[in-house]
């Protein structure tokens, strides 16, 4: 591997990448990128379905993928050579909109109780953590949109872009902490951090990047970050 984006999972750093992936595949001729293999299929054989295909799973799907199909098309006639390695499923997609759903269950438990259960916190990212593995693609440049996985990459390639802030959300520490990569001391923190962020920031903005640039702009946020001793760069 010789290069690796990543690129946060917000509207403002996609259109960022929709411009570096130009330049990327006319050197490489060929790239990764973290989306499912029957969307990208589907995207270059009929864009409009696509679109009815990411419709299924939410609004926000379509403003940070919504580009795709029509940027595929435009690089089959810039550089016809170009591969595009989808790594992958429908099914990752399926199983986000069911953590989303359980965590705002979860939330709305709290808000009525006051009361956290945390092993019911546990369980959900565990079985996240467990059910979105994907198969690290051997190719020369690959595009990462997952702050947990992009620590499995970031040793390999000797080049690495960063399209946006690398700050973990609190569902990455949730994700970290289930899977045994980050301590159980951190615990209660980041799911009093992910209510916040959640409850307050998504739910407020008018879109994911609003809402992570509050939760980045949240120094006690920064600060408990920065004590796990996870990577994370700002500016």
């Amino acid at each position: 591997m010789d290069l690796i984006i990543y690129v946060p999972r917000i509207e403002a750093s996609m259109s960022m990448l929709r411009n570096v992936l130009i330049m990327v595949i006319k050197r490489y001729k060929s790239v990764s990128l973290p989306l499912p293999r029957e969307f990208c299929r589907l995207a270059v054989i009929n864009p409009s379905d696509a679109i009815k295909r990411l419709r299924e799973f939410g609004d926000s799907f379509i403003k940070l993928l919504g580009w795709v199909p029509k940027f595929l098309r435009e690089v089959m006639v810039i550089e016809p050579s170009a591969v595009f390695n989808c790594y992958g499923s429908i099914d990752g997609f399926r199983r986000s909109v069911d953590v989303g759903v359980g965590i705002a269950k979860l939330i709305i438990r709290y808000r009525l109780s006051g009361k956290v259960n945390y092993g019911d916190w546990l369980r959900l990212f565990k079985d996240m953590a467990s059910a979105n593995l994907l198969i690290q693609p051997d190719q020369p440049a690959v595009v990462v949109d997952d702050y947990v996985q992009f620590l499995e990459y970031v040793a390999k390639p000797s080049n690495v872009v960063l399209l946006g802030p690398l700050v973990p959300t609190p569902i990455d520490l949730m994700v970290l902490i289930s899977s045994g990569k980050l301590s159980n001391d951190y615990l209660t923190s980041a799911v009093n951090y992910i209510i916040n962020y959640i409850g307050d920031y998504v739910l407020t903005s008018r879109n994911l990047t609003e809402a992570f640039i509050q939760l980045i702009n949240d120094q006690e946020y920064i600060n408990f970050v920065k004590s796990t001793g996870l990577p994370i760069i700002t500016n």
